[in-house]
């Protein structure tokens, strides 16, 4: 079995990160971030087979009258064992549907010696699978010529280097029947999607004997490495140029034509007619010696020609580039297995049974309960307005119901005991009355020009019954009341709409922050629908109550804020009286009882509506605190934050009451999620080897 050859790419000064590199592969870090790799590009027929096999030792099969169809991946392995052996897989295209997935991942061979037959055998067997043809003439009838697959070969020993080298189909420029513009599509999306990965050192080879302005290849991998840090020139079968074509080749190898960063390197592999005739690896180095004495090519520096060289400055540059990217793959390693670790966090417990879907309910309704809790109590850990800050989101609103309840709850403006009745002020008649309608009062100015002292005469007026002159019927103070507070209710049923939308706002939060898994977020939240809607319900019929309590029934009230209120807006009369006779708070005055007793006095009629606007002030005042007070615990806190609120209902207890067929619809855990749990628990335990690796607390091997 052929052996890896390339120990020039190591010397004792970087071996410690190569070694890592090794590992990290080793490990299979390879399936979840990009390692660093070697891939070799450029036109059909360039010499790309024969340069692999004269740098790898491999026998890539040359001089084949069929043309790489697919990228072709050599893994090299090194093993704890003495054991040798290849094994061959494909990796199908990331776009391939699931079926033709399952067909191809199915190859696989285990080889025990790796010949050049069993090379092409192997290479036919994988066109097969990947469905393309393995002749010429097959190819002139196949719907499929290229594939994006990527045929894997592992190297496995105690000797070998970890190490990638990929070989892609080449580009060609004239498409015929076996190969299409489409194909050729294909082959540079390829290309492209190698070149690309900033870990790939790209090896661009040209065939001498072709015009470089019409490399494709040489485009590609600038538009990818513009400042060239990962790409090197190879130029092969300059034993096969035409006599004449000598300079322009060399004035290109002197890195004189297209200059590249790190320059251009010449090798001379096995000719058509060596491979016929069964040149060894060992005649092949001998030979390729040999030629670059020859005139003109001694005329090139002997450190930049022949596979030794190349080998050499190739485990330069890789080092070089390996220490570029060595910290940014500590970080990549470790920012994926933090990801992979939320992603398994947000999966969850595994719930395959009613066990393990009770329990892993129970644990998200206590973490979800626990959130409620600080989110009722205050108990907040940033300054921000995050929605599931209820408490203080609830208790503005509250302020804001409050400014509004005294701004705009009331239907007349109250006078103060400096306001006097006017004198002589029309009423119309008493069969045309009425309060003014709802929609009358929506603008503010109106309602400040709407004069309670006239309204409370003409319900005075017309509800006269057998009461003594000066007196009032008790019904007065009931109408206007219920007319002075018409707008409480439409007030009272917007605070409570916002409130319910804080609380939804804040429960969608809630569930966002202790379940990730948004397939059961979304059972639990249908689940949980109807009681959220009963406790909505709730508090609107217990605002729909406060609101007949307080204005359908009698005034009654043992507050004595009332009696205090009415008592002062009395006094304040007395003293307007007096001040507008003169006096003047603590002067001495001569007083006139006579005078002072005319200015006191008031008709029967202005003493009853000015004990019946202060009155209904007084009682105004008083209902107005218990009204917003009996909002605020009675329907919010009640029905809307309490126990059978919408916050409340997800609880422990809520999920042991749950049916095994309830449990299986919210939590049953499908396939996918199994399967990707699987998964992730693997690249859990991948990647923490590999940053024990990149910190060193693994030992390198």
């Amino acid at each position: 079995m052929a052996k890896m050859t390339m120990d020039d790419l190591d010397n004792s000064e970087r071996t410690k990160q190569l070694e890592m590199i090794d590992q990290l592969r080793e490990l299979g870090v390879g399936e979840d971030i990009s390692l660093p790799q070697l891939v070799v590009v450029g036109d059909q027929s360039s010499g790309k087979s024969s340069l692999l096999e004269g740098l790898t030792g491999l026998p890539f099969p040359v001089a084949s009258q069929l043309c790489t169809r697919f990228a072709t991946q050599v893994s090299f392995r090194r093993s704890a064992t003495d054991e040798e052996k290849t094994t061959v897989s494909i990796i199908p295209a990331a776009d391939a549907d699931d079926t033709y997935k399952q067909k191809v991942a199915a190859y696989t061979r285990n080889l025990d010696e790796f010949s050049a037959s069993t090379f092409g055998e192997v290479l036919n067997e994988a066109a097969t699978y990947m469905g393309l043809p393995t002749t010429a003439e097959d190819a002139l009838i196949a719907n499929k010529r290229f594939s994006s697959d990527v045929l894997k070969i592992e190297i496995i020993g105690p000797k070998q280097h970890h190490l990638s080298v990929v070989d892609v189909p080449g580009l060609y420029h004239n498409p015929t029947k076996e190969q299409t513009l489409q194909d050729l599509a294909t082959i540079r999306n390829l290309i492209e999607g190698y070149v690309q990965d900033r870990r790939t050192i790209i090896m661009a080879v040209l065939d001498s004997r072709n015009n470089l302005a019409n490399q494709e290849v040489f485009r590609i991998a600038k538009a990818a490495d513009y400042d060239g840090t990962r790409t090197i020139g190879i130029m092969t079968k300059l034993d096969a140029l035409q006599p004449g074509d000598e300079p322009a080749a060399i004035k290109i190898a002197q890195n004189k034509a297209e200059k590249l960063k790190h320059g251009w390197y010449c090798v001379r592999n096995r000719s058509t007619q060596e491979v016929m005739e069964g040149v060894t690896t060992e005649q092949r180095h001998e030979n390729e010696r040999a030629f670059f004495k020859t005139s003109p090519w001694n005329e090139l520096d002997n450190k930049r020609t022949g596979i030794t060289n190349l080998k050499l400055n190739l485990g330069k540059l890789l080092s070089q580039h390996i220490g570029r990217e060595f910290p940014e793959i500590r970080k990549e390693i470790d920012v994926h297995y933090l990801r992979c670790r939320n992603e398994l966090t947000q999966l969850g417990s595994p719930r395959q049974n009613s066990q393990e879907q009770l329990q892993y309910l129970i644990k998200l309704a206590t973490t979800y309960q626990r959130h409620v809790e600080d989110a009722l109590g205050g108990r907040y850990t940033d300054a921000g307005t995050h929605p599931s800050k209820l408490r203080m989101h609830v208790q503005n609103a509250g302020d804001r119901f409050n400014e509004e309840m005294h701004a705009r709850g009331y239907t007349m403006a109250f006078k103060s005991s400096e306001d006097e009745l006017e004198v002589g002020s029309k009423v119309q008649k008493i069969d045309e009355y009425e309060f003014a309608s709802n929609s009358d009062l929506e603008d503010e100015e109106e309602k400040k020009k709407l004069d309670i002292y006239d309204e409370i005469k003409k319900l005075w007026r017309t509800s006269r019954g057998r009461e003594l002159p000066g007196h009032v019927n008790p019904s007065v103070l009931e109408v206007l009341f219920q007319h002075q507070t018409t707008n409480w209710e439409n007030i009272a049923e917007n605070h409570i709409a916002h409130v319910i939308e804080l609380i939804e706002d804040c429960n969608a939060g809630l569930f966002d922050a202790v379940c990730l898994d948004q397939y059961v977020k979304d059972k639990l939240r249908s689940l949980i629908e109807t009681s959220t809607k009963e406790a909505i319900d709730a508090a609107g019929e217990e605002l729909s109550i406060v609101l007949k309590d307080e204005r359908s029934g009698p005034l009654l009230t043992n507050n004595h804020y009332y009696a205090d209120n009415l008592n002062a807006a009395r006094a304040d009369r007395f003293v307007n009286g007096l001040k507008k006779l003169g006096f003047v708070d603590g002067a001495d005055q001569r007083i006139d009882f006579k005078r002072m007793k005319s200015s006191v006095h008031l008709s029967n009629e202005t003493s009853a509506i000015y004990d019946i606007h202060d009155s209904l002030k007084a009682y105004y005042k008083v209902a107005l605190k218990r009204f917003i007070d009996n909002v605020a615990i009675q329907v919010i806190e009640r029905n809307l934050l309490g126990e059978k609120g919408p916050v409340s209902i997800f609880t422990p207890e809520f999920v042991t009451s749950l049916t095994p067929e309830e449990l299986a619809y919210i939590a049953g855990e499908d396939y996918a999620t199994s399967n990707r749990r699987l998964e992730l628990n693997a690249q859990i335990a991948r990647l923490n080897s590999a940053r024990k690796i990149c910190s060193g607390k693994m030992g390198v091997s």
